[in-house]
């Protein structure tokens, strides 16, 4: 079976937790969030079980461009965007957002303006 992108970011997302000695409990308490939504998260990119948010968009883009997300620490963005050969276009955009900024919604605000 081939990996998918769901499934990668999901190891990535696991295992930088891991590494940063993070349980599912305290991420969720840095987050101020409840565990279960840690917990669904993590499981369903594991399963490669699909929602109706952003990441699910990021992912079918970077699946039509073929390209694979990797997650590095923000330190280190700029030698890949180096390596990678994009000079300087992070610097001209300014503080970057937030991924949470970046790749979610919150599906109840998009549900509000629904019959």
């Amino acid at each position: 079976m081939n990996a998918t992108i769901f499934n990668a970011l999901g190891e990535q997302l696991l295992a930088a937790r891991k590494r940063r000695g993070l349980s599912q409990p305290a991420l969720a308490k840095r987050l101020g969030r409840d565990r279960a939504r840690i917990s669904e998260l993590e499981r369903d990119l594991a399963t490669d079980r699909r929602g109706r948010d952003r990441l699910t968009l990021f992912a079918e883009i970077c699946d039509a461009l073929d390209l694979m997300p990797v997650l590095l620490p923000k330190s280190r963005v700029g030698e890949v965007r180096a390596l990678i050969g994009e000079k300087g276009e992070q610097q001209n955009r300014g503080a970057a957002a937030s991924a949470f900024e970046e790749l979610f919604v919150d599906l109840d605000e998009d549900d509000k303006g629904e019959p």
